[in-house]
């Protein structure tokens, strides 16, 4: 019985980022749930009343569908352990942080689970495919990234969303003084605060002046000294910090530090903006507001270049809102940018072997609710292929969206 029960908590995957590859070979029959969190009336770090209601009446309709799909509750068996599971366990880390709702995709074998920054309307799907459309919003706006707080002796490493900031524990190997790495350090001050935890506040290189710099004058010695944390501190990031992690980093230090750290700076995702203030300085709230701006900003760029080399690629045929030609780029794994509009529904699917588009031509529900369980949706279906090939998928609202389709793609060539 223990044995069972680590085998499902074990089978819950909460995940950061939206990757395909993760469950993309999932058997059906496969069910996707959106549920809104309730924040204001959470009082713990755990799933509430509220949305214990709503979850358990997600479940029921999911069981409903799945045994009038499948008479045999033994086919959809896992799936039912799983759902009890999560309904039984208020406490799992899945609630505690999660925001503004939560993203489950549930099969046999696995519940892949993603927070959401934004409310999302409750809604069950069944079908042979998880329903994907609603996550693209929430990985689209790049609202995860991280802050390096730089200062010439030390470092803080903070990790954000749309709601908060909040300092990351280091690993043992990474050190965040100068006074630890260094020799000939008298900084007694530094010494003494080593490991105050939360400290972003920054103490001058004074008593680091080693008798090796001879006759140099302060300010040079100060300059080289910052200049080899400042090699460490990337290094230490790039190692220890971010490794694989592809979220954005922004940088938040004095300005006349930024340019220092972009000279040695090698991190591949450190954003072209930074926050260019002493951390010290900086609440968690002005610090979330800042990076938010920031995110803002360079998505706004991003998605405006997409659009203008849409126009203009159109007319070269690297670009198209055809469903057929676009169907077989990605077929051809050609896709390099999807344009969705957002709230669109295309009832339908496509088969990513072949390219060939079937429509759903019965416009009729099978019930009151805004998505059809019995119809598969086809822009839900292009971005999951578009995705599984790494394009950038940009959610638009209707006057944004090249072309009157709903849906639209640039070409990689």
């Amino acid at each position: 019985m223990k044995d069972a029960m680590k085998e499902l908590q074990d089978s819950i995957h909460v995940l950061d980022n939206f990757d395909p590859r993760a469950y993309e070979q999932a058997e059906p029959p496969l069910v996707s749930i959106y549920l809104p969190i309730h924040r204001d009336q959470r009082e713990e770090p755990r799933r509430d009343e509220w949305d214990g209601i709503e979850l358990k009446d997600l479940k029921e309709e999911a069981e409903r569908t799945l045994r009038e799909k499948l008479p045999n509750e033994k086919d959809w068996a896992g799936i039912a352990e799983r759902l009890d599971y999560l309904l039984a366990h208020p406490d799992l880390p899945l609630w505690e942080n999660a925001p503004e709702g939560v993203a489950l995709l549930i099969s046999n074998t696995d519940v892949y689970a993603f927070n959401l920054d934004f409310a999302v309307d409750p809604c069950v799907v069944v079908g042979p495919a998880y329903y994907t459309k609603p996550l693209l919003r929430n990985f689209q706006y790049g609202t995860r990234y991280y802050l390096l707080a730089l200062g010439t002796d030390r470092f803080g490493w903070i990790k954000g969303d749309q709601h908060s900031v909040k300092r990351m524990a280091l690993p043992p190997e990474v050190k965040d003084y100068f006074s630890e790495l260094f020799a000939n350090s008298d900084d007694t001050v530094a010494d003494e605060r080593k490991h105050e935890e939360g400290a972003l506040d920054f103490i001058t290189l004074e008593g680091h002046l080693s008798p090796y710099h001879d006759f140099q004058s302060r300010k040079n010695v100060a300059k080289e000294e910052a200049e080899k944390f400042f090699r460490y501190v990337n290094k230490a990031v790039d190692d220890h910090l971010v490794r694989d992690d592809a979220t954005s980093i922004i940088l938040v230090t004095l300005p006349e530090h930024v340019a220092a750290f972009r000279k040695v700076s090698t991190l591949r995702h450190l954003m072209p903006t930074a926050i260019e203030k002493d951390p010290a300085s900086l609440t968690g709230e002005q610090l979330r507001d800042d990076a938010l701006a920031i995110m803002e900003a360079d998505r706004d760029a991003k998605v405006q270049k997409a659009l203008d080399e849409f126009a203009y690629d159109l007319s070269k045929g690297k670009a198209t809102d055809d469903y057929n030609e676009l169907a077989m780029a990605l077929v051809e794994r050609k896709v390099a940018a999807l344009f969705v509009q957002e709230g669109k529904d295309i009832p339908g699917t496509f088969d990513p072997k072949t390219g060939e588009i079937f429509f759903d031509t019965d416009t009729n529900p099978t019930d009151d609710k805004i998505l059809d369980p019995a119809s598969p949706d086809l822009v839900d279906a292009f971005a999951q292929a578009a995705l599984a090939q790494d394009a950038h998928i940009y959610v638009l609202p209707a006057d944004k969206m090249p072309g009157n389709k709903g849906i639209a793609a640039l070409y990689r060539y």
